[in-house]
């Protein structure tokens, strides 16, 4: 292995370093870059020239070792693409010629050598896409891979993307990272909250289009709008996810100046403001600026039971949305004129709706089809197709919104975005894979239950009193009462719209962060494990069980979900309330 360190029980790693390349090949690799090989290199290409690919082949943390013709290959394209580019690097030191790359992640990052002449002739040195070539930790490869050898042999950590430690696992070498402890976030919508709104003022009318005035959108730059049938306002403000204490009627200036993301104002549209109002057989809500109205979430909740539809107007591009009893019938683009799974054609559910963009037309599921047309559509022509999406929905649906609907003041709220759905599972990691399948489905339970017990103290979700009371009661069949509004699903959507907060940026009245950048990746984390968590909750074991493993932060969880997976002992009485 690299560096002549091994670590025991994994033959499979041990096996998988190919064999020396040869001194001419070496001597010719380097002739055709045009530069000279540090010894370091030499007697590294000469030792193992790269491993062979596949599951439990060697690698550093988060890198493949190329061997010789994978690097002359990957040099050569680095050096055709920035050849087409007339030579111009991004920036000073992003990238140079005279490196080699020694190992990749994917197809962007790497670990490259420094062949320049000079005192830096040697140097390792990590590149990151869009983020340019540092140098500094490793003088040279004997540095890096002496420390590669006292990591396997002691099972220290390495400091590489990251900081991992070795661990064995069905005879091969795994990296497991080793995350740094959090500290305890502060709650960055507490502190928002006690930052004082800016002025409420006018918003500016920018839409530039005459022919637009008489719509109910007039000066909307940015909107969502959704009507749904036979729903009064407290309902449909229910439905959304709104805040009851924030409830009361509000001016369009009002829930702009509310809900604004001008950060000169330092606040950040922490919570989507929505008003809402009834005209006839519907009810609607608008949002200015946010888009809650058009996620499907919010759309299966409003239309539970009756028919909603959503207008959308972003960037130019207008959206449609059509649900039916909580289910998914239809949606329109302007900007996309393929469908995804489970929509129908929308210009067979509501006639009259406008042709897509040409560009759109240009496009299929994100493949390009012809040769690059027209630009975007004009301003002038993005109201126009809005106005035409609005009089198709109006004219199908026999909605009547007159274009002073939304003026005056309206019943409105806060919103506390509601929880995603449809995540996609994450499946177990392959070396568990057998166990989980064969384990009976009280054991795979018990093991959901402790592996989410665990995630929760490493992130500190435990210490929510609704988080703590549940715990216990994740894996059993007969699971809690747990939906967005209850107790727990406000706690679980609070602590990702923290989360969601905590990566604007928001700032103090002198323009400092509210908080630091550990706190932010502590609400990362626990944002994360609350998903995870409404997965167990939810889920089968074998769907959910996969997440909570992927975000486990002890780097030894493989070899205690194993033991779990194995015991036979009897279940332990979950019954009694966590201490917090």
């Amino acid at each position: 292995m690299p560096g002549g360190g091994s670590i025991p029980g994994s033959p499979r790693t041990l096996a998988s370093p190919r064999p020396g390349a040869s001194q001419e090949a070496t001597r010719a690799a380097a002739a055709e870059l045009g530069v000279e090989f540090p010894a370091e290199l030499v007697a590294s290409l000469r030792q193992h020239d790269g491993a062979l690919l596949g599951e439990g082949s060697f690698t550093f943390p988060g890198y493949e070792p190329l061997s010789l013709a994978s690097l002359v290959k990957d040099d050569r394209m680095r050096r055709e693409v920035w050849g087409r580019h007339g030579e111009e690097m991004p920036f000073e030191g992003y990238w140079h010629h005279q490196y080699v790359t020694l190992a990749r992640s994917g197809r962007t990052d790497a670990l490259v050598l420094d062949c320049r002449e000079g005192e830096s002739f040697g140097a390792v040195g990590v590149h990151i896409k869009g983020e340019g070539t540092e140098f500094g930790q490793w003088p040279g490869l004997a540095a890096l891979l002496q420390g590669l050898a006292d990591c396997l042999e002691h099972g220290s950590v390495l400091e590489l993307d990251g900081r991992h430690v070795p661990i064995v696992e069905q005879e091969m070498l795994l990296w497991e990272r080793v995350h740094e402890p959090r500290p305890a976030p502060r709650s960055v919508l507490d502190l928002a909250a006690a930052v004082p709104p800016p002025a409420v003022t006018s918003p500016h009318d920018t839409s530039g289009d005459a022919a637009a005035e008489d719509m109910w959108a007039s000066g909307y730059d940015a909107f969502c709008l959704v009507f749904v049938h036979a729903v009064d306002e407290g309902e449909l403000l229910r439905r959304y996810g709104a805040l009851p204490a924030t409830r009361h009627r509000r001016s369009r200036q009002q829930a702009h100046a509310e809900a604004r993301t001008d950060m000169t104002q330092n606040r950040a549209g922490l919570f989507p403001v929505v008003r809402v109002g009834v005209r006839g057989e519907w009810a609607f809500g608008i949002e200015e600026g946010h888009r809650q109205g058009v996620r499907s979430e919010v759309l299966r909740r409003v239309s539970h039971g009756t028919r909603a539809v959503a207008v959308g107007f972003f960037h130019g591009t207008t959206t449609m949305s059509f649900f039916d009893h909580g289910e998914l019938v239809t949606v329109y683009d302007t900007g996309r004129a393929f469908r995804l799974d489970g929509e129908r054609d929308p210009f067979e559910i509501v006639p009259g709706l406008p042709p897509h963009d040409e560009s759109a037309l240009r496009h299929r599921g994100g493949g390009l089809l012809l040769p690059p047309g027209p630009e975007r559509p004009t301003p002038a022509q993005q109201r126009t197709k809005l106005r035409e999406v609005r009089d198709a929905v109006f004219l199908h649906f026999g909605i009547d919104l007159p274009p002073d609907a939304l003026t005056g003041e309206l019943d409105s709220a806060h919103l506390l975005p509601v929880l995603p759905d449809g995540r996609r599972p994450v499946p177990v990691p392959n070396t568990l894979s057998s166990l989980v399948d064969a384990a009976p489905p009280v054991r795979l339970r018990r093991v959901l239950a402790a592996q989410t017990a665990s995630l929760a103290a490493e992130t500190g979700l435990d210490g929510y009193g609704e988080i703590a009371d549940v715990l216990p009661q994740v894996g059993q069949e007969a699971g809690p009462d747990f939906t967005d509004d209850s107790g727990l699903g406000l706690r679980l959507r609070r602590t990702v719209a923290e989360a969601e907060a905590a990566r604007g940026p928001l700032r103090d009245a002198e323009g400092r962060p509210l908080i630091d950048h550990q706190e932010v990746l502590a609400w990362q984390d626990r944002a994360e494990a609350a998903l995870a968590l409404a997965d167990a909750l939810t889920r089968p074991p074998q769907e959910s069980l996969g997440w909570i493993l992927h975000l486990r932060q002890d780097p030894h969880w493989r070899q205690e979900v194993r033991r779990q997976l194995t015991d036979d002992s009897p279940a332990p009485d979950r019954t009694s309330r966590s201490s917090h």
